[in-house]
Order: structure tokens, then C-alpha cells, then sequence
């Protein structure tokens, strides 16, 4: 059984997550509830769950103090959030769960199956917390995203991420030390993280760190010469505005 606490200021919204997981999630134990982080905090070093489903904004901080707080205990988190961009950005980077107010019974019964699978990862998940605290907290420019391959979980600096090539429902993502992981992603999931830290999708099959590139091949879309010697192409319809773009660099 997947011993489960829930941690949210809004009764309604832990009234929704009870039902839910009563109806249709049976592998779930609900241990405890918390309307607060004190709370939260509290039930977690008591109750020692395998899963907390975590509000973010309540009354006397955030989820994110409940994790820093309670770093001594290893439990998988889902998170509760409205759409505050900036949070869910740095969920995603750090390839933790969330579902997104108002609760969606299908997202919650998704999310509660694919923790209930990866109980028995809890050193991964202290890997992504850790990172995950750690983005909160630096510049843009040295923050990292985790990748999980088959295999291993990487820790990765953004800006050490040369590009990314999509293959199918899998993308190819290539480091400046020469390393190459495989992951179980989309390249638009890997856009969507990453546009905003100097990425440029110059194609449907390519994302580019543009502090790697080395030169630009003229043509109908024409080629970008990466630092790893890679040639990338540049699809027709995106040329124009790769080409303002290295204009300005």
C-alpha cells in the first residue's frame, strides 16, 4: 500500500483528493491530512508517508518549506498547484509530479499510479528535491535540470547542454563533456523548459544551445555548425528568425 498524506490549506480541495483516492486509487492508504505547513511538517516526521500530496501556497508558506523542513524524511511528492509559471517551471526541471488546480481526477489517478511505481526510488527522489530547492535559490544561468534515463538519474547543468534531437518519442540529449542520454521526453517537453535559458528549436527534429554555436551554413534552411562538430539543420520557416536571432549575439 502506498501510505499517503495530504497537505492543503483549502478543505474543499482535500475533500476532492480524498474522494478520488477512495473511489479509484486502491493501492493508497490515506494516513493523515494537513491544512498548513507546520502541519505538514509534523505529520510527516509522525506518520512517515511513502507519498505526500503537497499544496504549494498556504497560509504560513509553501510546499517548498515543508520539503526543506522535512529533507530527513524520504517520500514522494505530487504537487497541488495553481498555474504560477515560475513553480512549475522548476518542477519540471527537477522531474517531480504535479497536478494543477482545479484537480482533475484523471491527472490525480495518472500521478498517483506512476508514485506508486517508483516507491522504491526514494534516493532518486532525495536527487530531485535537492536540485529542485537548489533552482529556487540560483541565478537562472546555473541551474540545473535531472534527467532520467533507463538506467541512471543525471543532475545536469543547463547551460552545459549542448542540444537535443528528437527521436520518435524519445529525445537525444548531448552534454559539452561529450556524454549522450537517452530520455523518455518530447522535444517540446524539452523546449518548454528550456527556450527561456538561450535554446532555439531550429527544427522539428532539433533544439540548440546558442552559446554552442560555431558557424552557419547558407542554404534553403541552411545548417548550424555546433561545438561538437554536429551539423543542425534549420527548416525553411524557422531560418528568418534563427537568423535575427544570431544577429544579435
Amino acid at each position: 500500500m502506498l501510505r499517503t498524506l495530504i497537505v492543503d490549506d483549502e478543505f474543499n480541495a482535500r475533500q476532492v483528493i480524498k474522494n478520488v483516492l477512495e473511489l479509484y486509487c486502491p493501492q493508497v492508504e490515506l494516513v493523515g491530512e494537513a491544512e498548513n505547513v507546520a502541519e505538514g511538517v509534523q505529520q510527516i516526521r509522525k506518520l512517515n508517508p511513502d507519498l505526500v500530496l503537497l499544496d504549494i501556497h498556504m497560509p504560513d508558506g509553501t510546499g517548498f518549506d515543508v520539503l526543506s523542513k522535512s529533507k530527513g524524511n524520504k517520500y514522494g511528492v505530487i504537487f497541488i498547484t495553481a498555474h504560477e509559471q515560475y513553480a512549475m517551471q522548476a518542477i519540471k526541471k527537477s522531474a517531480l509530479d504535479y497536478i494543477v488546480k482545479p484537480i482533475n481526477a484523471n491527472e490525480l489517478i495518472q500521478a498517483v499510479e506512476k508514485a506508486n511505481l517508483e516507491k522504491t526510488v526514494a534516493d532518486n527522489d532525495s536527487v530531485k528535491y535537492s536540485t529542485f530547492i537548489q533552482n529556487l535559490k540560483q541565478d537562472p544561468d546555473e541551474q540545473r535540470i535531472v534527467l532520467n534515463t533507463l538506467t541512471s538519474i543525471y543532475t545536469v547543468k543547463i547551460k552545459e547542454i549542448v542540444r537535443c534531437m528528437a527521436d520518435k518519442n524519445y529525445t537525444e540529449v548531448f552534454l559539452h563533456n561529450g556524454k549522450r542520454l537517452v530520455l523518455s521526453k518530447t522535444l517540446k517537453d524539452f523546449e518548454e523548459l528550456l527556450i527561456s535559458h538561450g535554446f532555439f528549436r531550429t527544427h522539428q527534429s532539433h533544439l540548440i544551445n546558442i552559446r554552442f554555436i560555431e558557424a552557419y551554413e547558407k542554404g534553403l534552411g541552411g545548417f548550424v555548425i555546433m561545438s561538437d562538430n554536429s551539423r543542425v539543420p534549420v527548416s525553411s520557416r524557422r531560418k528568418d528568425a534563427f537568423l535575427r536571432l544570431i544577429e544579435q549575439l
